[in-house]
């Protein structure tokens, strides 16, 4: 795939609604030899963003929901470990409001806080990976598993993660759409049971069993 363009389309729905969203995708996970240049075109497209009030037309998103969850934010980044580097952002604009700039981190390990916990915020992980099978080990590597997303021109690959990958929803080349025929649920610590579709009807319904 190529840097740039995943880069584009990932900034869109990753700084949605400030990042405070369910499947926002939070953790990149991107192969040694793209990781240098996806690094540097996603954190082009996140600078190239902005933030600010519903009435700002050239606002791309808004604030943070709380001043407790804009501070939740700045104290995971100020946790960061030595290694780890914010590529740009990593600050509140000084305005009113709880805004926070887009934000992209590179250079984290999976013990990180930042990599093991969810952050609803307009921040974005990045981490290099060496071949599938430990692409797939640091994506499965978390407590959650509510939805992920694969970008490759390989469809057999393609298929394997999507086997392989521990999460309710896989999205191949996007990442966010969702429709009403198709369920909405994760596993593990994101929870049991899904909304949408036939599946999250089931849940309001009880079963009974007649054998003649």
């Amino acid at each position: 795939m190529d840097p740039e363009a995943t880069a584009a389309e990932l900034a869109a729905v990753a700084y949605y609604n400030a990042g405070q969203d369910c499947t926002a995708p939070t953790r990149f996970l991107v192969h040694h030899r793209r990781y240098d240049a996806f690094v540097a075109a996603f954190a082009a497209a996140a600078h190239a963003l902005r933030t600010g009030p519903p009435g700002d037309p050239a606002a791309d998103y808004g604030p943070l929901n709380s001043a407790a969850q804009r501070a939740s934010v700045q104290a995971l980044l100020s946790r960061l470990p030595d290694h780890a580097e914010v590529v740009t952002g990593g600050t509140a604009p000084g305005r009113p409001g709880w805004f926070h700039s887009p934000t992209v981190v590179a250079g984290v390990r999976q013990s990180d806080e930042i990599v093991q916990e969810e952050i609803f915020g307009p921040v974005v992980t990045v981490q290099p990976f060496t071949d599938e099978a430990e692409a797939l080990r640091l994506a499965n590597g978390v407590r959650f598993g509510l939805a992920a997303s694969v970008w490759t021109a390989d469809h057999a690959r393609a298929m394997r993660a999507t086997r392989a990958l521990h999460t309710g929803i896989v999205w191949v080349n996007t990442h966010g759409t969702t429709v009403s025929e198709m369920p909405l649920g994760g596993v593990k610590h994101s929870g049991y049971g899904s909304d949408l579709s036939l599946a999250g009807l089931l849940d309001y319904t009880q079963v009974k069993h007649v054998m003649l």
